[in-house]
């Protein structure tokens, strides 16, 4: 047997055993699969989690972002403060990426752990614009009038998500949505993650991840310290002397480490691990969830007849 095919004999074994562990119990639950079976993503369009379908997909999300920030813009210019966008420096990335801790989209091959450049976008899933002292006050009606002109109660902000949550008050039971309500989606995300990070899987994978990496020739405990390494990452205490970035010792330590996140299904258990606290999550938030999707589906509803013209809206 060869060095080389003996590498990949163990990096076999190794992602057997994390399957075996993490598979030697199995339920069935709805809208997600089989809790315990561990998937296999490979591109972006496989990171689904149970929580987006509570959610809007990303195409019609900004949809509604520039919507909503065309009725914001439309009602400050009224009271002659009108907000202007502009570009922000963005990468845009699938939703869960951060959560599966996904760098397959990175370049990482190329770029090292930073990934491609950022580019100046008018928007990257939400429009960029600042706001000043005297748009704040219009935009949360802070002031009865504004220049002698009343402000709409709310102010623009409240105005402008009334029209959005048009249609929706039936269907929420007769208690009205609350400004922003919808948002509490990324919160119970945020919940989930905090829950997921503990399950056993995601340490058993580490361990053969970092076993992967051993017969590359890297020795890191897990994907965070090989992101973090000091010659490269940045944390709070140094991050004001930035360190260069692409070199050669990071391009090939994260070239080493996607081989071995894909070798050894480092991906997969991750996100078998946020699926069922997702799932739990769910369970626990059912009523609430199912507010916030009824909120999601009346915005892109609104957002698209008011983008047709055919939605009228007085400030």
């Amino acid at each position: 047997m060869t060095v080389a095919t003996a590498v990949v004999a163990r990096r076999l074994l190794a992602g057997i055993l994390v399957l075996v562990g993490a598979t030697s119990c199995t339920t069935t639950t709805g809208g997600g699969g089989t809790a315990g079976a561990i998937p296999t993503p490979r591109t972006t369009a496989d990171l689904a989690l149970p929580l987006d379908a509570y959610d809007l997909p990303a195409a019609d999300r900004e949809v509604v972002d520039k919507a909503r920030f065309l009725m914001l813009a439309d009602c400050t210019r009224k009271f002659g403060v009108e907000l202007k966008t502009h570009p922000i420096p963005a990468r845009p990335r699938h939703k869960n990426a951060d959560y599966l801790d996904w760098q397959a989209d990175l370049q990482v091959e190329k770029y090292g752990y930073a990934g491609p450049p950022e580019q100046l976008m008018e928007s990257a899933g939400y429009t960029g614009y600042s706001v000043s002292d005297e748009q704040m006050v219009v935009l949360r009606g802070r002031r009865r009038t504004f220049h002698g002109k009343a402000l709409p109660p709310g102010g623009c902000t409240g105005r402008t998500e009334a029209l959005l949550d048009q249609g929706s008050l039936e269907l929420l039971g007769g208690k009205a949505a609350q400004l922003g309500e919808e948002q509490a989606l990324f919160m119970l995300a945020d919940d989930a993650a905090q829950d997921a990070y503990t399950d056993r899987r995601i340490r058993d994978a580490e361990r053969v991840w970092s076993d992967c990496m051993l017969d590359a020739g890297f020795d890191y405990p897990d994907p965070v310290a090989a992101a973090g390494d000091p010659r490269w990452g940045d944390n709070a205490a140094t991050d004001q002397f930035p360190k260069p970035r692409g070199t050669r010792a990071e391009i090939a330590t994260a070239g080493a480490d996607e081989e071995c996140r894909m070798d050894t299904n480092y991906y997969g258990v991750r996100q078998a691990a946020y699926r069922d606290s997702q799932h739990r999550i769910i369970l626990k938030n059912q009523a609430r969830l199912d507010r916030i999707k009824i909120i999601n589906q009346a915005q892109i509803k609104n957002a698209r007849k008011f983008l047709a013209g055919e939605l009228a809206v007085a400030w």
